[in-house]
């Protein structure tokens, strides 16, 4: 990282910093911050690796866009306002220092485009590109979990699933902030996640959670546009991840208003099956037990 300092990335944070309310951000070793009264902090923390998450070859671009718009659809998930971010980078010695300004510039850039603050962060260097970024939101109403689903709940997801890959959406995820608040505020979710590793590795979490079982009418998945509602493109909806949609559990008076709902319409909302009793996960097609192959994006270690 020759021709660029440490020094020189915390100046460019520094100029572009806009102070709000209760937020003091770079410049010293801590931000300071104080949450509007009556107001929960709600915070999360996610990464992009280079050669994991996206090519090694990609651009700064392309790393800063999915870092922030990944780590915010967790924020998403439990229907919070961003708040303030803050990120950390440690970048092989070979990138420029042309390089490093496009991606700070980059992750600023897209800051504000969701009308965040990047409070601060922190650098170094590392074998591979390894990005972090922390998001702290403010709840807007009661907090869905994971563990709150019941027996005849109605499940539920946004938009499309499926050939995230292929399509390239994964390089630029949607985090659903404005449907998670609506969700929240309107409709009281039993439980609420963000699909990142598929559905057929993220709904066995909620299941899990809240001890109970569930049955998915894989008709009734909302497919990528791409895919056919065959073998292949269910395999593709349930496994493939980084879809960054909401599954969402609710009651089925509140699914039947959320489903009518002009905002969620908007993005889509589709009821793809229900809770049951039990433990077991059980896939149908046209009400009859179908065997899937797709398990989701699971990390394994040696």
């Amino acid at each position: 990282m020759s021709g660029f300092s440490e020094e020189s990335l915390h100046r460019i944070f520094q100029s572009s910093f806009a102070g709000r309310k209760g937020i003091l951000g770079p410049g010293s070793d801590c931000a300071q911050l104080t949450p509007p009264k009556g107001r929960r902090l709600l915070q999360t923390v996610d990464q992009v690796v280079g050669g994991v998450h996206l090519d090694v070859h990609a651009t700064p671009t392309a790393y800063a866009r999915k870092l922030l718009r990944r780590t915010l659809s967790d924020l998403a998930a439990v229907g919070a306002t961003p708040w303030t971010v803050s990120w950390t980078l440690a970048l092989p010695t070979d990138w420029t220092a042309s390089q490093i300004r496009t991606l700070a510039k980059a992750f600023l850039k897209e800051a504000d485009a969701f009308q965040v603050p990047v409070i601060g962060g922190d650098c170094s260097q590392s074998s591979q590109v390894v990005l972090t970024c922390t998001a702290m939101g403010l709840d807007n109403g009661p907090v869905p979990g994971r563990a709150g689903a019941k027996p005849g709940d109605v499940i539920l997801v946004t938009g499309k699933l499926g050939a995230s890959f292929t399509t390239g959406s994964h390089l630029l995820p949607e985090p659903r902030l404005r449907e998670g608040k609506r969700l929240v505020q309107n409709f009281k979710p039993h439980a609420m996640m963000d699909l990142s590793d598929g559905l057929a590795k993220d709904l066995p979490r909620i299941l899990r959670a809240s001890a109970v079982g569930a049955e998915i009418e894989l008709t009734a998945l909302p497919l990528d546009r791409s895919l056919s509602q065959n073998q292949a493109g269910w395999e593709s909806a349930v496994g493939e991840g980084e879809d960054y949609e909401l599954l969402v559990i609710l009651n089925p008076s509140q699914s039947k208003r959320a489903m009518e709902d002009r905002t969620l319409r908007k993005v889509g909302i589709h009821a793809i099956g229900f809770v049951t009793e039990g433990s077991k996960l059980r896939w149908l097609e046209n009400g009859r037990g179908k065997r899937l192959k797709a398990k989701g994006w699971e990390h394994h270690w040696s």
